[in-house]
């Protein structure tokens, strides 16, 4: 061992060395033992590991190896690596690197020993010991090589893990994030250029990767691709810093940057201030609606009713016959001259899951076009007929009508090899109500409302049977007055608008009584989408609204059917948020 004045006198004399001969060779040791020319002395600032990585301080480490560094204010430059220590960046060749960087109380940064030995015109080995060797330094004034082609050994954006290189045919995986330092709930964009030598696909595995960070402080990313033959990549991780004042909360973030259809968390909306509906005069028709009894365990008639004008039919039933059956939607034309035009027309049949029958015919029905009108001869005329349903199997249909004249619609469950006739109509029974559902004739089969938003969040119920009261009407088969509990089948037809200047909306759907599956209509300006509730399975948990739209309008419209099969009430919550927002 040397003396202390013989290792401060070494190490001065490394200090402050011009030149080391190009290619003199530098052993480093993790506890900072530095040997050169067969001498030994220590780095006054101790080397540290980040996972696996051997951190070296910058300045000490490029003066042993005789490259000059430059220090302007929080800027240190030592060859093609600059690192900003204000707000704990480095850039390489100019290009911005996450790499892990640490800032002792010396002032001299540690950094990845491969990228400072990159940097300065090096190879870097690493030695079973755990220590490296760099190599092939040039001297001070020595003309520069070309810049080396890009390899796991001289990259410019090295992984930090591990750092001995890809093996022979393995993928690579490689990836880069647009900045190294962001505010807290700062969106994070990510460039992924991973790939494989023989060109295979590759699958990603990420670890730590999100699209923003809240949480101040470094966040570790790490990415491995796997190709088609199983053969993975070795682990590629890259370091960010999240620090400063936020530019979101979570609940911002996700209203300004959350894909339609997605949810997020609010615990926060069932307390949301209730808004006030209010009801606009305007054009509706009657409902029939026919969904008891619900299950029926024998052919008959399930509802019947008279109509003319414009009318809704809706019916909603499952086969508990013994044998496979059919369900019918009829009409009989009870003056001269009587015509129907199916205006609207939306079914789903064949399934024993009755919330797929809700959604698909609801969504069906939003995107009809229709037929055209057809006179009505005597007798009767089908205007629904289902798939053949197995027993307890069931069927959803919904059909908007427009009858010229006067027509019977029947709703009717008939057995497989039974013939549709009349004289088998006129021997079918007309079924009871079962003591769970409803059916009748509903005046209101569209409900128009306009909701106008203030500066604060805002919600409306839909089916609660309190703040939106049910449909009061009759079952024609027994004149027995009846309530459309959760008002299925009614059309809400919604004018939202925004009142506060300089705000957009963010419109979102929450369940409020249990899984629910559906569809709605957006009309904002010249668009008009119909959207998926939820884009597949169930939405479920009330602490999490779906998002439907944002938009910067002052007004738009939504339309809504509460969807058969599902769970009733639901709530549209709206949010306004300032500036502009796009769907």
């Amino acid at each position: 061992m040397f003396s202390r004045t013989v290792r401060t006198l070494l190490l001065l004399t490394l200090l402050s060395a011009p030149v080391l001969a190009a290619g003199s060779e530098v052993l480093i040791s993790p506890s900072g033992t530095v040997t050169v020319g067969g001498q030994s002395t220590q780095l006054r600032t101790a080397p540290q590991f980040s996972g696996d990585t051997l951190l070296l301080p910058l300045r000490e480490t490029a003066a042993l190896l005789g490259r000059p560094v430059q220090v302007n204010g929080t800027l240190i430059q030592a060859g093609r690596l600059v690192v900003q220590t204000s707000n704990r960046s480095m850039t390489i060749d100019g290009v911005p690197y996450a790499g892990p960087l640490v800032l002792p109380p010396s002032g001299d940064p540690l950094v990845d020993a491969k990228l400072l030995a990159y940097a300065l015109d090096g190879q870097l080995v690493t030695r079973p010991s755990g220590g490296v060797a760099i190599l092939g330094v040039p001297a001070v004034g020595t003309p520069l090589p070309a810049a080396p082609a890009t390899s796991p050994s001289t990259s410019p954006v090295p992984a930090p893990t591990p750092q001995s290189g890809a093996a022979a045919g393995l993928p690579e995986a490689r990836f880069a994030t647009n900045k190294t330092v962001y505010a807290p709930g700062e969106r994070v964009f990510y460039t992924d250029f991973s790939f494989d030598p023989e060109g295979l696909n590759l699958a990603r595995q990420w670890e730590g990767m999100n699209e923003v960070f809240f949480a101040p402080g470094e966040h570790r990313i790490t990415l491995v691709a796997k190709n088609s033959k199983g053969r993975a990549s070795a682990p590629y991780t890259r370091v960010i810093r999240v620090e400063g004042a936020p530019v979101n909360t979570p609940l911002s973030y996700a209203l300004r940057y959350s894909p339609l259809g997605s949810t997020f968390q609010d615990t926060r909306n069932p307390a949301y201030p209730a808004l006030t509906p209010i009801p606009v005069s305007g054009a509706s028709f009657p409902l029939l609606f026919s969904d008891s009894p619900e299950a029926p365990g024998q052919s008959g008639v399930l509802y019947q009713d008279r109509a003319s004008g414009r009318v809704r039919v809706v019916a909603y039933h499952l086969n508990r016959l013994a044998r496979p059956a059919r369900l019918y939607v009829l009409a009989r034309p009870r003056t001269a001259a009587t015509a129907v035009q199916v205006l609207a027309e939306g079914s789903a049949g064949g399934t024993r899951m009755e919330s797929v029958l809700g959604q698909v015919s609801v969504l069906d029905f939003m995107t009809s076009a229709g037929r055209a009108p057809q006179a009505l001869p005597q007798g009767i005329t089908a205007l629904y007929t289902s798939p053949l349903l197995a027993p307890e199997q069931g069927a959803k249909v919904l059909l908007d009508l427009q009858v010229t004249g006067e027509a019977e619609i029947s709703v009717v469950m008939l057995e497989d090899g039974r013939p549709l006739t009349e004289e088998t109509l006129q021997t079918l029974p007309r079924l009871p109500m079962d003591t769970q559902h409803q059916r009748g004739t509903f005046p209101g089969a569209v409900r128009s409302l306009t909701l106008r938003l203030g500066t604060s969040p805002g919600r409306v119920n839909l089916g609660d049977n309190l703040s939106d009261p049910p449909l009061s009407g009759v079952d024609a088969m027994t004149g027995t007055p009846q309530r459309l509990s959760g008002n299925y089948g009614v059309q809400y037809d919604l004018t939202v608008e925004n009142t506060v200047p300089g705000t957009s909306t963010v419109a979102t759907f929450v369940p409020r009584g249990g899984p629910y599956r559906g569809g709605l209509i957006v009309e904002d300006a010249t668009e008009r989408q119909v959207l998926r509730i939820p884009g597949s399975g169930v939405v479920s948990n009330g602490d999490t609204p779906l998002l439907l739209w944002r938009t910067p309008s002052r007004s738009f419209r939504l339309s809504f059917i509460p969807s058969g099969g599902s769970f009733l009430p639901v709530s549209l919550v709206f949010y306004p948020f300032p500036g502009e927002l796009r769907p």
